[in-house]
């Protein structure tokens, strides 16, 4: 009798371990299964968070904008939401004091990447210099929105050929510590053409896509801010060294500026130029 229970305790627990492996057997290809279905939603997600890292790596972070938000408040007492940033451009900065030393400060010599912005609240205007993050930035100046550079006629014999048909705008860049000149061009189907001027490899040349709203955008801007493009040019202060010249070329002419005297551009052609940077920044 003990001998017929005993073994009916063994089956019962034999039992047991059979289906306790089945449930695991099956548990595994659950898992299996819900692994393998999803593989396609997480590539895209990751992809996604690369190229908005990307994006946003190629224009203003939003660090450097809320440093400069919160020094222009804390100086002048004012609201962020009265701030907008009107222009901004990279620089790399030739020492620690962001070329901006104060008088007998000692500046570390070294290259610092970083940012020129310029932001206004309509009335008046501040120039920053910062590195990349935002964490070091120094005022360069706080001006009157009247306090406008002045502009000289380009001589007829040193401006740039007229667009080729099926060019909407062209910006040449030269000088800088580098002294390379390259050539921007904006087709009227969106791409966007850049080449170092005497690169007789064309190994720097690199060709991106605009979105057609952003086209249509900027088109319409140069329209409504045609009267910029006089053939004018803003030059450098006297004894200023190491700065870019910019040569901006739409179908109305040409305008000419540098990156010392750009926070003193008129309101319009600030707003040029700062579409314009956008339009490279958001350029895939």
């Amino acid at each position: 009798m003990r001998k017929n229970q005993h073994i009916a305790n063994q089956a019962r627990i034999l039992t047991a371990l059979v289906l306790t492996s089945i449930l695991s057997v099956g548990s595994g290809l659950t898992l299996i299964k819900s692994a393998t279905a999803n593989p396609a939603s997480f590539s895209a997600t990751t992809t996604n968070e690369v190229y908005a890292n990307k994006n946003q790596s190629n224009g203003l972070p939003t660090l450097v904008t809320n440093a400069v938000f919160k020094d222009v408040v804390s100086r002048n007492g004012i609201s962020t939401r009265e701030l907008q940033v009107i222009n901004y451009s990279r620089k790399t900065w030739r020492n620690g004091c962001l070329d901006l030393p104060q008088p007998n400060e000692f500046c570390t010599q070294a290259l610092v990447p970083g940012w020129l912005v310029v932001v206004s609240n309509g009335e008046q205007k501040w120039t920053y210099h910062t590195n990349n993050n935002g964490r070091s930035l120094r005022l360069a100046s706080g001006e009157n929105q009247t306090n406008t550079a002045k502009s000289i006629p380009i001589p007829a014999n040193e401006l740039p050929p007229p667009l080729d048909q099926g060019v909407v705008f062209r910006q040449i860049s030269s000088g800088g510590f580098a002294g390379r000149t390259y050539q921007t061009v904006l087709l009227n189907d969106g791409r966007l053409i850049r080449v170092r001027i005497g690169d007789a490899n064309d190994s720097e040349r690199s060709v991106k896509q605009t979105s057609r709203r952003q086209l249509r955008q900027f088109q319409n801007l140069l329209k409504r801010t045609r009267k910029e493009f006089d053939n004018r040019s803003y030059p450098a202060p006297r004894g200023a060294a190491d700065f870019i010249t910019y040569t901006l070329t739409s179908r109305q002419g040409t305008v000419q500026y540098n990156d010392i005297s750009q926070s003193n551009l008129p309101q319009d052609l600030q707003q040029v130029i700062t579409a314009w940077n956008q339009l490279l920044a958001n350029s895939q």
